[in-house]
C-alpha cells in the first residue's frame, strides 16, 4: 500500500499489485534495465516512486544504493554521491530536478536513466541539464501513484525555445492511457 494524496488532497492508501510493478520495470518500452546498472535510491518508503527505485534493481539484478537524505538536499553532495557510487538509473522529484539543475545542472551527465516526475517538469531547468551534462536518456515520468509510480513517459532530447510545458508523453509497455476531453 502506498499512501498518497492524489488529486483530493486528502490522504489515501492505494493498492500496489504486483503486476503494476512487473510492467514498470520488467520488459517496458522506455528503459531498458539491466544487472549492470546501479540504481540510486533516495525516495522515502511511503512515496511511491520506491518501487521503481527498489523493484527496477532487484527485479533486473541491479546494484541498489540508498543515497540518505542529508546527502540528497545537498547539490554538491549529492553530485558527489551520483559519481562516487556510478549511479546510472535514478527517479527524481520534479522539485528536486529544478534544484539540481540551477546548482548542479552537469550531475547527471554520467547517468543512463533519469526519470523526473511526480509534477510538471520545468522546461528550464530540463534544457539547463541538456545543455551541461545531460543523462544518456532524460525522461518525463507522469502517472498516478494509483498506476504504479508512472504510466506514461516522454523521453526529454530538445525543447523549443518558445515551450511552456514538456509532454507527458505515451503509455509505457502494457498500458493504455484514455484522453477522457479537451481540457
Amino acid at each position: 500500500v502506498m499512501y498518497t494524496s492524489g488529486s483530493t488532497g486528502v490522504p489515501k492508501g492505494s493498492l500496489i499489485t504486483h503486476r503494476g510493478i512487473i510492467r514498470l520495470v520488467k520488459n517496458t518500452n522506455y528503459v531498458s534495465l539491466t544487472a549492470e546498472d546501479v540504481f540510486g535510491q533516495i525516495a522515502n518508503a511511503s512515496f511511491d516512486a520506491i518501487t521503481f527505485e527498489i523493484w527496477g534493481a532487484l527485479l533486473n539484478g541491479a546494484k541498489l544504493v540508498i543515497i540518505p537524505n542529508d546527502v540528497v538536499i545537498s547539490p554538491d553532495k549529492f553530485t558527489n554521491a551520483i559519481h562516487h557510487h556510478g549511479i546510472t538509473t535514478m527517479f527524481l522529484t520534479s522539485a528536486l530536478f529544478n534544484v539540481m539543475a540551477a546548482a548542479r545542472p552537469a550531475a547527471f551527465g554520467n547517468m543512463r536513466y533519469l526519470i523526473v516526475g511526480g509534477d510538471a517538469v520545468d522546461p528550464g531547468s530540463a534544457r539547463k541539464v541538456l545543455a551541461a551534462a545531460p543523462p544518456l536518456h532524460l525522461i518525463n515520468g507522469y502517472g498516478p501513484t494509483e498506476c504504479t509510480t508512472f504510466s506514461v513517459t516522454h523521453p526529454i532530447q530538445k525543447i523549443p525555445d518558445d515551450a511552456i510545458s514538456i509532454p507527458i508523453g505515451r503509455p509505457i509497455a502494457n498500458s493504455e492511457a484514455y484522453i477522457l476531453n479537451s481540457c
